[in-house]
């Protein structure tokens, strides 16, 4: 039961229930949070199988690029959306270095032979320069998120 509460069913990451209650914010840190750009595209073009298959594999990505961070963890929010708190980045050139890394990462995908086009925007937001309310900064983060769809997807804006 206590791993129902805190892990995704689906993916083995964090849940929000565990971000909202553990995270912690007193040290200066960063938040990535980040959507599937062409994920609906794979659900309706290849069912939802092979949706949950390409969630598994970015939680398997994103659960590799953490382990070289230390204190950091990926969460799924749900549906295709996911946050990285990376607690030991708050140099801006480190942070957007990172942010590149997960850019390229997603950037790579073929399943039965076929090459999808799934892509990935991030919103990112520091703390506590930015707040220091997880609530607030998932907000924040996800104004940047759609700031950089805006700007044509496949990339990251600040707050």
């Amino acid at each position: 039961m206590e791993r129902l509460a805190i892990f995704d069913s689906l993916t083995g990451l964090y849940n929000r229930h565990f971000l909202y209650e553990n995270v912690q914010l007193q040290n200066p840190g960063s938040i990535l949070f980040l959507d599937l750009d062409g994920f609906k595209t794979i659900n309706d073009d290849f069912g939802h199988d092979i949706g949950d298959f390409v969630l598994k594999e970015v939680a398997n990505r994103l659960k590799a690029l953490t382990k070289n961070y230390p204190d950091s963890y990926a969460v799924r929010l749900g549906g295709d959306e996911f946050v990285i708190v990376v607690p030991q980045l708050i140099d801006k050139d480190d942070i957007a270095d990172f942010a590149n890394q997960v850019i390229r990462m997603m950037d790579n995908w073929q399943i039965f032979d076929k090459k999808l086009q799934l892509t990935t925007s991030i919103g990112i937001v520091r703390y506590p320069s930015d707040g220091k309310d997880i609530k607030l900064l998932l907000k924040f983060a996800d104004l940047a998120l759609y700031r950089a769809k805006a700007k044509g997807k496949n990339n990251y804006q600040f707050y």
